[in-house]
């Protein structure tokens, strides 16, 4: 939460990715119904999520789900963002050997989903940040971003050294949050498609 949205108010160098941003917290389900729920009755547009769920499993129901919300959402606006996994060392039986074929979750193989690779702070990829391809041969983690040593919040209002792909992942939804608030102020408050924040974000 302090990486994506924190506000900086104790220390203004770990303000998070987009501060000021509305923030619900959800228990994790595999059918991420929750997360459904948020967008239509809340109007939450982007998810964040670092569970894992298995290690190359394929592409499950759990995938499928993902997928369907993703289209099915009001205008195509809702973007789930993943951690890629922290198995980055692990042999999960893609055929290549360790640091090969190691996503952690079918959900995180989505098409439509963003998952998340750790780099360290020198914009080096950390040997524990897991790596596709995944089993279906898409392309994954989609992006990296700094999840090494991240300073955020921690309980008693105070600030913690965090790693992993669970750092990272927060950062690149807190970026997707700024472009959702950019386009809605050029657009007349209109929501953009999340594959079109996807594919900027892709790009550039």
């Amino acid at each position: 939460a302090g990486i994506m949205a924190g506000s900086g108010n104790l220390d203004p160098q770990a303000q998070g990715m987009a501060s000021g941003s509305d923030l619900y917290v959800s228990r994790y389900s595999a059918d991420f119904i929750e997360m459904n729920n948020l967008h239509f009755n809340q109007g939450v547009v982007i998810t964040n999520s670092s569970y894992s769920d298995g290690c190359n499993d394929g592409y499950t129901f759990t995938t499928e789900t993902v997928e369907f919300q993703t289209l099915s959402s009001t205008g195509q606006t809702l973007l789930h963002i993943f951690s890629a996994g922290n198995s980055g060392n692990s042999d999960c039986g893609y055929g290549a050997g360790a640091r090969w074929g190691n996503i952690t979750g079918g959900h995180k193989i989505a098409k439509n989903a963003i998952a998340t690779a750790n780099l360290d702070t020198d914009g080096s990829l950390m040997a524990s940040s897991s790596r596709g391809p995944a089993s279906v041969g898409r392309i994954k983690p989609d992006l990296a971003a700094n999840g090494n040593n991240h300073l955020s919040t921690s309980p008693g209002n105070a600030y913690s050294p965090f790693g992993g792909t669970s750092g990272a992942a927060p950062g690149v939804a807190g970026v997707a949050t700024q472009l959702y608030h950019a386009y809605r102020e050029l657009n007349a408050d209109t929501l953009p498609k999340s594959g079109l924040i996807k594919a900027v974000m892709l790009n550039s």
